[in-house]
């Protein structure tokens, strides 16, 4: 509210002092809100259902990483959920033979920590099998036909795992550097 005494004060003042004055309220008004909608939109995304909150997630680690190409741009925590996003679709189209073939090996050092680290035991077990099967035919060019039986236990396998990614990232929601 302005009181009278508060209009004689800026009748006072100088024109340019004035501006100054409103553009400061302005900038301020327009940061502010920028802050609340910023914070209502992060809040927003961790209350959408697991599988649109893994979609989203997802899709702004693919954007930043150059869908996981570049590792130096994700943190530990956004490894686990690419690692383990990977896997999932991968395999689940392809087979490991597929997971290898795209990703090549920059993976190879995540996958297992990653499946422990959403505690998909079973799924840490089979990528261990795998990168071992893998290792021993990294030369060949031929499809690796002993990932035939990972590619299979995986099938069958009782972890949840998209369940547990999501999981993941909802209790870790902190370290995720997503809009």
């Amino acid at each position: 509210f302005v009181f009278w005494s508060d209009l004689l004060l800026l009748k006072s003042m100088n024109p340019i002092t004035i501006v100054k004055m409103i553009s400061t309220v302005a900038i301020l008004v327009i940061v502010i809100g920028s802050l609340i909608v910023k914070n209502r939109a992060a809040k927003a995304v961790w209350e959408y259902d697991d599988d649109a909150l893994f979609e989203h997630v997802f899709d702004q680690l693919c954007k930043k990483s150059d869908y996981g190409y570049d590792l130096s741009r994700l943190n530990q925590h956004e490894k686990v959920f690419m690692a383990m996003s990977l896997i999932a679709m991968e395999v689940n189209n392809g087979g490991f033979d597929q997971f290898f073939l795209n990703q090549g090996t920059r993976w190879n050092e995540i996958i297992v920590p990653a499946a422990e680290a959403i505690k998909a035991y079973e799924v840490a077990a089979i990528c261990r099998q795998a990168l071992e099967i893998y290792e021993e035919h990294s030369g060949q060019e031929d499809p690796i036909e002993e990932l035939d039986a990972c590619d299979q236990e995986f099938y069958n396998c009782n972890d949840p795992y998209m369940s547990l990614i999501v999981k993941y990232a909802r209790n870790n929601k902190e370290h995720f550097k997503i809009r």
